[in-house]
């Protein structure tokens, strides 16, 4: 059920948040801006991405989910320290890889 939760859920996503760019491309306006309209590139940049992050939760032996909720359980501080470290290091990421040129979106917007 947590599989097709998976992929059910991010359809849904997909469809009720509005950000898809145009219907017939297929790649976010986000995206679109950044990198252009290619579906290939979106594709190799979701699968190479994906393939890191498997990498990388291999080689630490669990995810950085499951390290942080079963650590902050156990009250770790090296675990506090690490979820304040993945927190920043993925805003960084954000900021590398979209240039701080998110959407801007009003209140009514929201």
């Amino acid at each position: 059920m947590l599989v097709a939760g998976v992929f059910i859920g991010a359809y849904l996503s997909s469809k009720f948040s509005g950000d898809r760019g145009s219907p017939a491309s297929g790649v976010p306006a986000l995206w679109q801006r950044r990198f252009g309209p290619s579906r290939a590139n979106r594709y190799a940049g979701a699968f190479f991405g994906g393939a890191l992050l498997m990498f990388g939760a291999r080689r630490a032996q669990g995810c950085t989910s499951g390290h942080g909720i079963s650590g902050a359980l156990q009250l770790a501080v090296s675990i506090w320290l690490f979820v304040a470290l993945f927190v920043v290091s993925g805003i960084a990421a954000a900021f590398a890889i979209y240039g701080g040129q998110g959407e801007t979106r009003g209140a009514s917007d929201v």
